[in-house]
């Protein structure tokens, strides 16, 4: 049992590591500031 546990452990690094790369690779390449188009178009730099 403490096998099967620590298999599925060290097979999650992987996968976390793959999302997170594609969700910095989304939030690189797409157009725009991430915090401003958060803060909406009404936002002051300030907000921002």
């Amino acid at each position: 049992m403490i096998r099967y546990v620590l298999r599925r452990l060290l097979s999650t690094i992987p996968v976390m590591l793959t999302v997170a790369l594609i969700v910095f690779s989304i939030l690189y390449f797409s157009p725009g500031d991430p915090a401003a188009l958060i803060a909406g178009e009404t936002a002051t730099a300030e907000d921002v």
